[in-house]
């Protein structure tokens, strides 16, 4: 009987197969520097062919190598370059000529370079190894999120694109979208009788939360929660979608559930700073009527008010002028002037001692020394504070991501 010898043929076959594809791998370069030095031997059609080769292979832009470095690459829309803006460059504001000369706005900063015989350009840039970063292209007046990079995130003047660098922990409560038990939303509109008007009002209820209301069968023995009262309320609710969060955060057991209280502002300039009736509003009409009508602990070390940016400066003032009422305060990203609201009040520094506060900040923040002065007067006033400083910069995304930073540190499980 003849034997069959296909069955070493085969294989053969298959090995010849994995060297040419190992070879052909080889020849393509695994670095930016390795494709620069190739794309001058190249013909300008094999150019653009080697840079989409390179990027898609990379699984888009920006190229992270050395985990540090960043390659951004964009190629031109309607002959126009972008410049490339974000917290990596300080999204292309510099320090002023002077120690106290403001910020100034450099059009020269993220400017790419032009990649000789092809419509791309490219610019290198540095960043934390543990950082999450945004930026955009911008062309001229029009700021539009990278094309080429998979993550895409929403801040407030629109879409951005985002970096997450090596190091980078995710957050679950974030990027996770498991279905888990979700709480009851309640937007309402309340009258103020001091500030003259209507302010909009979101009540957050954990999952489990009993009723919408004290009801009559009610005992001194059903379960009473902390609340969390967040300043900017319609960012929260509506742009950060913070209840799906806290949602996220209560299933997993990172905080304990807790009752969330999203108040909107009428002026954020007027009513964040030290405004009468707004503070009114707030200690003497907003709380009282959440403690009667919801399951809450009604004592100030189960309180928290929670501001960010100015909102911040917003919280801390609350704090330190009703300790009665706020025994705990997260200021995220506090502008620099918060940390005056305290130095600069005697009755301030003695009402400090008795609130605990959660201070953040972030390393690509131009208002990180707003962070730095707040923890360092805390300090000196032996306030009880937590400090974070993360590599992140000023926007909704990082606030949302730190979010279980601050209750954690404020309500300990």
């Amino acid at each position: 009987m003849r034997k069959v010898r296909t069955v070493l043929f085969v294989p053969r076959v298959l090995s010849v197969l994995v060297l040419m594809v190992l070879v052909g791998c080889a020849g393509e370069p695994q670095s930016w520097t390795a494709l620069k030095k190739q794309l001058p031997g190249l013909e300008s059609d094999q150019r653009e062919i080697a840079i989409e080769k390179f990027i898609a292979a990379k699984g888009g832009t920006p190229i992270v190598e050395n985990q540090t470095r960043l390659v951004f690459f964009a190629r031109d829309v309607n002959g126009a370059t972008p410049r490339v803006v974000g917290d990596f460059n300080a999204w292309a504001v510099r320090p002023g000529a002077g120690q106290a000369a403001p910020p100034v706005y450099d059009a020269a900063i993220g400017q790419m370079t032009r990649i000789d015989g092809t419509s791309w350009s490219y610019l290198e840039g540095t960043s934390y190894t543990n950082a999450r970063a945004e930026y955009v292209f911008f062309f001229d007046q029009e700021a539009t999120a990278d094309p080429l990079n998979p993550r895409t995130v929403q801040a407030y003047a629109g879409p951005r694109s985002e970096i997450r660098m090596p190091f980078w922990v995710a957050n679950p409560e974030v990027d996770d979208e498991a279905t888990v038990a979700a709480g009851e939303l309640i937007a309402e509109t309340v009258m103020s009788q001091a500030l003259g008007g209507p302010r909009r009002v979101w009540f957050y209820l954990p999952p489990g939360y009993p009723s919408t209301a004290l009801g009559a069968g009610a005992t001194a023995t059903d379960t009473l929660y902390p609340v969390v009262y967040v300043l900017d309320g319609a960012n929260y609710v509506e742009k950060m979608d913070v209840p799906r969060v806290l949602d996220r955060l209560i299933a997993r057991k990172a905080i304990p559930p807790v009752i969330a209280v999203f108040s909107e502002p009428g002026d954020r300039q007027e009513e964040y700073t030290r405004n009468p009736k707004w503070r009114t509003f707030i200690s003497s009409e907003l709380v009282p009527q959440v403690d009667k009508r919801f399951r809450t602990f009604p004592a100030p070390d189960h309180r928290i008010i929670l501001g960010s940016s100015l909102a911040a400066y917003g919280a801390v003032d609350l704090a330190v002028e009703f300790p009665a009422v706020f025994g705990l305060c997260a200021a995220l990203a506090p502008p620099e002037q918060t940390a005056s609201v305290i130095a600069n009040q005697p009755r301030a520094r003695a009402a400090a001692v008795s609130i605990r506060f959660f201070v953040l900040g972030g390393v690509y923040d131009a208002m990180i020394d707003g962070a730095r002065r707040l923890r360092t007067t805390l300090d000196g006033v032996n306030a009880p504070v937590t400090y974070l400083e993360v590599a992140e910069g000023h926007n909704t995304n990082t606030f949302r991501n730190h979010l279980d930073d601050a209750i954690k540190a404020l309500l300990p499980q």
